[in-house]
């Protein structure tokens, strides 16, 4: 049950932190197009969800170890 929780937490964070980025990128690009504005609004979003997306996952490491790759001896 916990392993379930946590794929809909971490679920949930990701929908919650990138429905609104990719809003506001496209917003970005209906306004200026292909402008530095875009491209540097990509990349300062791109690193933060990137950030979050190793957060996360070094989370469910400590928490589940090495899912799938455990040995049966």
């Amino acid at each position: 049950m916990w392993r379930l929780g946590f794929f809909l937490w971490r679920t949930w964070l990701y929908i919650k932190y990138g429905v609104p980025a990719g809003v506001v990128l496209w917003l970005i690009y209906l306004a200026q197009g292909w402008s530095l504005l875009f491209w540097i609004a990509t990349a300062v979003i791109g690193c933060v969800g990137l950030g979050m997306v190793l957060a996360v996952g070094e989370f469910r490491h400590r928490e589940f170890g090495d899912i799938g790759r455990e040995h049966i001896r």
